[in-house]
């Protein structure tokens, strides 16, 4: 299967050695690095890996202020992709602030791997913009099977069983209000994830060690990742390294065992009552009938039910 590597590495310019180390030792695929902290005075040449495409995005923007021409420094992600894969620079995130998007034929299909990084310091315009590209990506009627991978900054959200945040949120608290309407963008797209209680970023502040979970591997169909592993950041960094072992292979030969699966995440419950109300007939067709014929009736409404229920392709 192919191996993607993440990391955030706050400044790639100085760990591009380790990297071409890394990539040797793990048999790596695809390389996803948020913070490269490139800018327009970078040549390509000069971050170049033999063998692979680059796909970069640089930040362009200032912070916080879009309306300025100024541009804030750092920021900016990178994508590298074996040059033997059928690939293409995937446009459906070209307006999301420090992100990037690539199409990878595999065995499986098109897949759509995106990698992003989230500043807490966006303003509302930018947040939104990250959010409309991350749901246009990963919605069902994308084609593409969709793997987000990045540093989302988002230090409040629970990932252990369910994507949440505490309870009794401050609605006047402006970096709980933008957690938020992401965690109801993952919820609302049906995302699985990799990462639960992983601590992905260790720093010492004031002699004091302070451990988050700000980075994450999401997913429109948990069947792309069979697995991962956490090691040593690149240089410096304080963010853990990542190997993600995925579901999906070389484009040798596309395979048929793909098989479709019910996805009940992707349509809430309101939906389903309301198609229920709408489109099924609950009475039974007549007052006679037996046991059987009332049994045969009731799973035929609760089928077309089914029916009406999103799926996703499972490797």
């Amino acid at each position: 299967s192919l191996k993607l590597f993440y990391t955030n590495a706050d400044g790639l310019c100085n760990k591009l050695d380790e990297l071409r180390m890394m990539i040797k030792q793990k048999c790596v695929d695809i390389i996803c690095v948020t913070e490269s902290h490139f800018h327009a005075d970078i040549l390509e040449a000069e971050v170049q890996l033999e063998g692979f495409t680059l796909y970069r995005k640089d930040r362009d923007f200032k912070i916080n202020d879009e309306s300025s021409k100024e541009v804030s420094g750092k920021g900016g992600s990178v994508i590298y992709v074996r040059n033997d894969l059928p690939q293409e620079k995937d446009e459906i995130f070209l307006n999301a602030p420090d992100s990037v998007a690539v199409k990878i034929v595999t065995d499986k299909g098109t897949v759509c791997i995106a990698c992003v990084y989230r500043s807490q310091a966006l303003s509302e315009n930018q947040n939104q913009q990250l959010i409309e590209c991350i749901n246009s990506a990963c919605h069902e009627s994308n084609p593409c099977e969709t793997i987000v991978v990045g540093d989302f900054n988002l230090p409040d959200v629970c990932w252990n069983n369910s994507i949440s945040l505490p309870a009794g949120m401050d609605s006047n608290n402006k970096l709980l209000v933008q957690q938020a309407q992401f965690v109801g963008c993952f919820n609302d797209l049906g995302l699985s994830w990799v990462l639960t209680s992983e601590i992905t970023r260790r720093r010492l502040v004031g002699g004091i060690l302070q451990e988050s979970s700000f980075d994450q591997i999401l997913m429109n169909n948990e069947g792309l990742v069979n697995g991962h592993k956490i090691f040593s950041p690149l240089g410096k960094s304080d963010h853990s390294s990542i190997l993600v072992h995925l579901g999906v292979s070389r484009c040798n030969e596309l395979k048929n065992e793909i098989i479709q699966k019910k996805s009940w995440s992707k349509i809430s419950a309101d939906e389903i009552l309301d198609f229920s109300v709408k489109n099924i007939e609950w009475e039974y067709s007549c007052d006679d009938l037996d046991v059987e014929d009332m049994v045969n009736e009731l799973n035929s409404n609760l089928q077309k039910i089914e029916d009406k229920i999103p799926t996703d392709r499972f490797y």
